[in-house]
């Protein structure tokens, strides 16, 4: 899902509509539960943390492979999440909530209804309502040889497109991921955008991280491709169909269960 444009900010759409979903929930919730004694919050904050870890565990089983360590497990922020997991592991909790208490059912049933409705609403609205896809731009960038590649020339297959920096922290931990990962999708193509440096600092990067010559690395040192795409920071990753049409953008550090996710995506994405 692409995130929600706010100006000059670029906000994760998903996190966002769950916030909202669970609030209003809540809102809902205490409305039709007013004057039955027991109060809904505990049930509905309850069941959406029990949502969200079932959510990820399975996410994380799903993709076991791409999780080395227990801190790469607990580090949310790649939003790897199984929505269709989680939802109803919440409403089991909701389930078993108001099996005990008579008084609180319609109010968790309407909490658990509204939610649903904000949240998968929400999702089905800010996609009908975004703008169509950006395609590839015209642009020839260059590779650590010299060699000229046209970027319309990479169509015909899925594309990732990260755009990155050296000066930038979070690019440089993301990248020997990267590098390792851009061997490894057959049928896939991932491409390393470096943004304005120049070609000394980057061979000096990619050397420093064993990486010496590494395929798939471009030089955009006008930043053409960061203006086409209205990028708001650094790293950004960008998941190109195979006609050429963007399909999604994600802001910020990425794991590897991440781009296996988006390439997966990508393999069955329709123009």
């Amino acid at each position: 899902m692409m995130p929600l444009r706010l100006g000059p900010l670029l906000l994760p759409s998903a996190p966002l509509l769950l916030l909202l979903g669970w609030w209003i929930a809540d809102l809902v919730a205490r409305r039709l539960a007013r004057g039955s004694g027991p109060r809904p919050g505990p049930a509905l904050l309850g069941a959406a943390l029990a949502g969200l870890l079932v959510a990820r565990v399975v996410f994380v089983l799903r993709w076991r492979s791409q999780y080395p360590t227990l801190g790469a497990v607990l580090d949310v922020r790649d939003l790897g999440f199984e929505p269709w997991a989680g939802w109803p592991a919440a409403a089991l909790v909701l389930l078993a909530w108001g099996w005990r208490r008579a008084a609180l059912r319609r109010a968790l049933a309407g909490g658990l209804a509204t939610a649903a409705l904000v949240v998968l609403g929400g999702q089905a609205l800010l996609s009908a309502l975004q703008p169509a896809p950006r395609m590839l731009p015209q642009l020839s960038l260059r590779d650590l040889r010299g060699h000229t590649v046209d970027l319309r020339s990479l169509r015909g297959q899925p594309l990732v497109i990260n755009l990155w920096a050296t000066w930038c922290p979070p690019c440089r931990r993301e990248l020997p991921m990267l590098l390792e990962q851009a061997s490894m999708h057959p049928g896939a193509r991932i491409v390393l955008a470096d943004q304005g440096d120049s070609p000394q600092a980057v061979r000096a990067l990619l050397q420093s991280l064993g990486h010496a010559g590494a395929p798939g690395v471009l030089l955009d040192g006008t930043r053409a491709l960061a203006a086409h795409y209205e990028v708001p920071g650094y790293p950004t990753t960008l998941f190109i169909r195979a006609d050429g049409s963007l399909q999604r953008m994600y802001v910020g550090e990425m794991s590897a269960a991440t781009l296996h996710q988006g390439i997966q995506s990508l393999r069955g994405a329709k123009p």
